[in-house]
This record gives structure tokens, sequence and C-alpha cells, in this order.
């Protein structure tokens, strides 16, 4: 089995190209509502999101967005590291290939100084022709990776001078020149248990059409020497900065993880302990699953949680881990011996509800827990005082209505496939009947979203669109209209677009 073209995604990608070093041209606000990436250093929270990359030192009340910076080729971005002052991403996008979409590395976008001043890289290829490289005793074949299709870098770490990649054709690479040049690494085929360049091998060739344990997924650098790497067949460990390889999957070890393809790595740092966490998804065997595996003894026996959950993310505070699942976020403080979970997300103080469970990212600022879902940023508070889950706050891409008779939709363009659109307007004192409906080009009539329904007044409100008809078809790309009629108002017009 291979998985080469099954891409992961989260959220859509539109096509845009950039390139050079430029002064970052920064707005304020969250970018979009589909948080898909969550990193924090000290008390700065930055998240990725479909359409760009932003920061809040604020505790997310204040944004400086990095929306339409040059460098970033493509605002989609597919990973955000850190370390001290600097920040890494990686973007790309879906591109259309014979009807079916393909997601599309564009490269590496990076800032030494927290996001004063940014640099963009070209996504990792190489020249034409099977490559040949030394490896110890050996001489190893590499198929050569020359298109950005099927070539995303899903996540990037850092240790001091290098950085780390994981990209689903090119593999585990590393550069230690801020990503001018990039080594290849050499990982165990699916046959094999562990590689060294003492080893005799013979015929080596890494083809990623052919082993998922030459799909990148997860890399995560536990020091400059110690090396996790996650792929679509297992986990491989190196102690040697990334020469020699150990790989566990569910079918070499007694103690194993859950499924083979793994694509998140972390580790829990609490007194003398550090754990490592990994989220499982099933690939090879049809024993394998969806959960999260957890290591005390690094990798020789693997405790298994959350059996048939798809798991995205973790984050961690002291001795407490928190995990983003399509079931929710799930909170632990006793290594997984029980969990609580996120419930119904309301917000209190505007009635905003976040309509879906899915959380693709978490992280942790004191007190405070941050999750990123398609409908917005959230945070509750974790204290004992004020229990995990209690209340929450939702952030999202919105502005206040200039005036009483205005509306708009956001996101907008949008993408039904990985996120809702939103229609926000206001309702006047004493409340009103509302009706929203939408059209098509040729003023054809798609979708009624709500019908006379009761809103109260004075305020704002959202209402939320799906991207569908009413026979609950989606309706495919191009320009559509909607009219919010409200209390016998004339109803104001808007436009959206719908773009895969």
């Amino acid at each position: 089995m291979t998985l080469f073209h099954q891409a992961y995604a989260q959220s859509p990608y539109p096509e845009k190209p950039g390139l050079d070093e430029k002064t970052a041209a920064a707005t304020t606000g969250i970018p979009n509502n589909s948080i898909s990436h969550i990193a924090v250093s000290g008390d700065h929270l930055w998240i990725g999101t479909s359409k760009g990359a932003a920061v809040s030192a604020t505790g997310g009340r204040s944004w400086v967005s990095f929306r339409g910076v040059p460098e970033f080729a493509n605002p989609g971005i597919f990973a955000i590291a850190l370390r001290i002052d600097t920040v890494w991403t990686s973007t790309g996008y879906s591109k259309d290939v014979d009807g079916s979409s393909v997601q599309t590395g564009s490269g590496y976008t990076f800032s030494t100084n927290s996001g004063g001043m940014w640099t963009h890289r070209n996504q990792t290829m190489d020249p034409q022709g099977d490559s040949v490289e030394q490896y110890g005793i050996n001489t190893v074949r590499f198929v050569p990776i020359i298109v950005p299709e099927q070539n995303v870098t899903f996540d990037i770490d850092l240790s001091p001078g290098t950085v780390w990649i994981a990209s689903w054709a090119s593999g585990i690479r590393k550069s230690t020149d801020a990503g001018l040049t990039w080594q290849r690494t050499v990982l165990p085929s699916k046959a094999m248990n562990s590689i060294a360049p003492t080893d005799t091998l013979i015929n080596y060739k890494i083809d990623p059409r052919l082993d998922n344990n030459y799909l990148g997924f997860a890399v995560f650098a536990e020091s400059d020497k110690i090396i996790w790497a996650g792929t679509a067949g297992g986990i491989n460990k190196s102690t040697d900065g990334g020469l020699s390889w150990v790989k566990f999957t569910t079918q070499n070890q007694a103690s194993h993880i859950l499924g083979n393809w793994v694509i998140a790595i972390k580790a829990q740092r609490w007194g003398q302990t550090t754990r490592i966490w990994t989220t499982n998804w099933p690939a090879d065997s049809p024993n394998e699953q969806y959960g999260v595996s957890y290591s005390d003894d690094g990798g020789r026996i693997w405790h298994n949680l959350l059996h048939g959950i798809k798991a995205f993310d973790f984050s961690f505070r002291d001795s407490v881990a928190y995990v983003a699942t399509t079931d929710g976020l799930y909170r632990t403080d006793n290594g997984g011996m029980s969990w609580s979970r996120s419930g119904s997300i309301v917000d209190p103080k505007n009635g905003q509800v976040v309509t879906s469970s899915v959380f693709y990212s978490v992280g942790v600022i004191a007190d405070t827990v941050y999750g990123g879902t398609g409908d917005g940023l959230v945070r509750t508070i974790d204290t004992p005082g004020q229990p995990f889950g209690t209340a929450w706050e939702i952030s999202r891409a919105s502005a206040p209505l200039p005036s009483a008779g205005a509306s708009y939709a956001y996101p907008n363009p949008f993408s039904p496939r990985f996120e809702v659109t939103r229609f926000h307007y206001a309702v006047p004192a004493g409340g009103a009947q509302v009706t929203i409906e939408v059209f098509d080009f040729g003023m054809n009539r798609l979708r009624t979203v709500i019908h006379d329904a009761t809103r109260s007044g004075p305020g704002e409100h959202d209402e939320i669109w799906d991207g569908r008809d009413d026979k609950g078809s989606g309706v495919p790309n191009g320009v559509y209209f909607y009219r919010i009629s409200a209390g016998g108002t004339d109803a104001p017009w808007g436009k959206i677009m719908v773009l895969q």
C-alpha cells in the first residue's frame, strides 16, 4: 500500500507567487478563521491559517498579521517552528491536477527577529536524474523530487544551527545554511527496523512512491543529537544527529504505537521526565488505529490512548497534556488514566458559537489554553478556580459594521470543503425577523439560510452558510450574492466567492 497520492489537507491554499527579502508590511487581525497551526514562544502566540500567519503578544486580543507580505509565496501555512527570535514557516496551496486537488509546496519563509524581516526560500527540489550519495560504506540512490506537487513540507523543527523539515515527497532533510541547501536523510526501508552508515546495503534506493517510511510528515529535534521523524510508515529515532536510525511501528514492538502514519511528535517535560507523544493514524494494516501514544523511555515501550480518535496536535503545561482532535480538545493530568474534554463552545460575552468539534491545533501560555478550529481561535482558562472548559472566548476574523444597514461575509472567498462562511449583520432595537438568501450569478435563489428567524437587538449577529444549496448539494466555484432582510429595513445585498 502507498499513501503517496493521499494528501493531508486542513484548509485551502490559493495560488500566489512571491520571492525575496523585504521588511514585513504587517496588518492587524487574524488572517482567517481556519487555525491549522499554533506555536508558542514565551508570551508570543503564533498562528498559521489558510490565509497567512499572525502573532499576538497580548493573549490573542490584538494581532500582527503577515497576510500579504510578499515573502510568503502563498498564504497557506503548513508548518510553524519557533526558536527564541527565529520563526520558520512552510507554505503551499492546493492545485487542480486532472480534476483532483493536489497539495503543492511553495517554499519556506523565515525571520530571525520575530517577524520584523522575512526571507523566502524555494521549495526543496532536486536536479533531474537519479541522485547517488555516499552513506558511510554504502552508495545510496535517491529518486529525485523535481516538482512541487505532492511535495509539501508538513513540519519544521529547529535545533542550534540546523533546520529540520519533514516533507511528503522529499522526506526528512536538514539545512545548516538557513535553507540555501538541504541534506537528504537516509531512513530505514519498510523491511528494516534500523539503518546505519556501517551497515552493508545492497542496491539501496529511496523511492517515496514505493515505501511509506520515506513519506515525511513530522520532525522533532529533542536535542542536537536526538531527532525524531514521523512518516507514513512509523516513528524513526536518531541519537547521532540524523545519521543512523531505529524505527518503531505497530508491527515490530510488543508495546507498540497505535498506527504507523505519524503526523505529530512532541515532548512533554516536567521534573526529570521527558515524555514523547505521537499522534497515530492507520496506514499499512487493518489492526492499526487512530489515537495517540507516548513513551517515557525513549521509544522502547509505548502507551496507547484515545483509541479510535483522530488527533492532530499536542501542547503541554508541566504534567498536563492537551490533545487537539476531531472529537474536541482533550485534557489529562495523569498520563491518560482519565480525560476531560471540551463540550459546547459558546462565548458568553457575545453568544458566538463554534459549530464544529474539530480542533486542529492547541497551545498554552501560562494558565490559558488556546485551540485552533476551522471556525476561529478559542481560549479557556485552566486553573483550580476555573477548571478547563468552564468558560470560553472566541476570536474570529471579523470587524464591526460601519453602519446599521451594512453587512459582510467572512471568510470571503471561502472553501466549503474546509470551512464555513458567516454573514455578519446588524439588528435594530427591539429585534427583528431575519431572512437570509443566497443567489447564483443568474439571480436564481439557491439557499435560504434562515427564514423569519427571531434575532434580538440592537446588536450584531452571524449566520452560517456551509456552501450548499437547499437540496444539500455543494455549489461549484464562482461568485454568489446574498440578501439579508432584518426588521423591514432595506435588505442589503452582498457578494461572496466560493473557491475550493
